[in-house]
């Protein structure tokens, strides 16, 4: 239970990678926010499986690609537990096997929307209203680092939360906040791959890790609780690759 005492609120935590990551705050004693878009029944079971735990939880349903639904998450958060302690920026959205000549504006309007000026701004709202002290935790991807055919888009969209979290590190390092991002591999289970049409793509990028599996939601929510947690206190401004060895 160290994180006991501690408001961490989650964007997109009412399935994949959010819940799971939601989910492992709370079950070392973090009171959580749920935030959601559309699927509320999603998130009130998030909700449910939260307070199971032991703590408290709200949920909140908000677009955070938009700057009045960051705002409304911050503001319940608040409203609700007093102060916020922890920011996950996980919200995103995935969209690969695109080659770079068949993207459309509306492909990329989209995907910046929700992949790099959501994630600004939730950055922003954060290190305005996080208790000092906090932590600041961004989601990226390994097609930032490790270049495949069709992930152009995708991949450049996810750049800059990263590159943000370098300049909010020492931003907010006096206030003794550390900000740090997790640069997660393919996740089975997750995103594309609850498509069994995906299974041979899956395949093909499971021969290209050298521990022989993808990652789990697991997986990143363990490395996320622990940047969460007091052990990395002196761990800012980093990029933690969670790919198996891909990069």
């Amino acid at each position: 239970m160290t994180l006991k005492g501690k408001t961490a609120l989650v964007t997109g935590s009412s399935k994949g990678l959010g819940r799971a990551i939601l989910l492992k705050l709370a079950s070392q004693g973090a009171n959580v926010v749920v935030n959601y878009s559309r699927d509320e029944a999603a998130a009130k079971e998030v909700q449910t499986a939260a307070e199971a735990l032991g703590v408290k939880a709200i949920t909140v349903a908000a677009d955070v690609s938009q700057l009045d639904g960051i705002t409304k998450v911050y503001d319940a958060a608040v409203e609700a537990f007093g102060q916020i302690d922890i920011v996950v920026a996980n919200a995103g959205m995935e969209k690969v096997n695109i080659p770079v000549t068949d993207v459309t504006e509306e492909d990329f309007d989209l995907l910046f929307r929700v992949n790099t000026k959501g994630p600004y701004f939730v950055l922003r709202e954060a290190a305005r209203r996080i208790a000092d002290n906090g932590r600041i935790i961004t989601i990226s991807s390994n097609t930032t680092t490790v270049p495949q055919v069709g992930v152009g888009l995708y991949g450049t969209s996810k750049v800059a939360t990263g590159y943000l979290a370098r300049v909010l590190a020492l931003e907010l390092g006096p206030r003794g906040i550390t900000v740090n991002t997790i640069v997660p591999g393919p996740i089975d289970g997750a995103g594309i791959f609850t498509d069994p049409a995906n299974d041979e793509y899956k395949k093909s990028l499971i021969a290209m890790v050298p521990i022989g599996r993808l990652g789990t939601t697991d997986d990143v929510a363990g490395v996320a609780a622990f940047l969460a947690g007091p052990d990395a206190g002196l761990i800012t401004g980093q990029q933690l690759v969670a790919d198996g060895g891909m990069h």
